[in-house]
């Protein structure tokens, strides 16, 4: 592992350098996920740094989600998903308390859903199809729980977003979940509309198991405007 780690530093926030160098050997994959670090002290003697500026380094790793310390064992690399990627972008919206934030969710899903609705009906596999299918017949046991509902009509979205196998897709839909989510609670309370709802998604499916984008993504683009209508009808009562 010490081979590895042969950094090139200067004097200025050095823990800063340390950290930034050592992210960039994980994003290299020099680094990978499981892989364990050195001890504090290991690291600091090979760097020629002090342990407080190596201990700093290590927290500032962890804060950005790339290291996980556990206590006794020692230091390692995560393995990022999308959510990690995620929380920065939704933890920004919710410190801006946004007035406007509930269009901004329907404007930021119709520019990436429709799009992402006619590459998945190019692009997904029979394991992609049978997962939507899954997620669907989930959301109709669970039509009458609107906790229940939401998270898999989530999951419906993630599902399509993965069967684009773009994970970028991903990573810009989680951003906004917790939002979507609020906002497709608020259409849930139109009389209806969770069975509209349904509808609307295996109609989606349909036509990316067919592999017909336009007809994916114009399917995509009537679901999204009409739980924009619900929600914000529900918001104004």
């Amino acid at each position: 592992m010490g081979d590895k780690l042969d950094l090139c530093l200067s004097h200025d926030k050095l823990y800063k350098q340390v950290a930034d160098q050592i992210e960039g050997l994980i994003v290299g994959e020099s680094l990978c996920p499981g892989d364990r670090l050195p001890s504090e002290r290991q690291l600091a003697e090979q760097l020629g740094i002090s342990r407080t500026v190596m201990r700093e380094a290590i927290r500032l790793l962890s804060v950005r989600g790339l290291v996980e310390v556990k206590p006794g064992r020692g230091t390692y690399i995560r393995a990022l998903s999308p959510h990690d990627a995620a929380a920065p972008i939704a933890l920004l919206l919710k410190l801006r308390q946004c007035p406007d934030l509930l269009d901004n969710v329907y404007e930021v899903r119709h520019m990436i859903e429709i799009e992402v609705a006619g590459l998945a009906a190019e692009r997904a596999t029979d394991e992609d199809h049978a997962l939507m299918e899954t997620v669907i017949e989930e959301m109709a046991v669970h039509i009458g729980d609107p906790d229940e509902f939401i998270m898999h009509d989530l999951a419906f979205h993630s599902a399509l977003a993965a069967a684009t196998h773009n994970d970028l897709f991903g990573v810009l839909l989680n951003a906004i979940s917790s939002f979507w989510s609020e906002a497709a609670l608020l259409a849930y309370q139109a009389p209806g509309a969770a069975e509209d709802s349904l509808a609307y998604h295996r109609d989606i499916l349909r036509h990316v198991k067919a592999r017909d984008p336009e007809k994916a993504r114009r399917a995509m683009c009537e679901h999204v405007r009409y739980s924009q209508e619900q929600a914000q009808a529900a918001s104004a009562r």
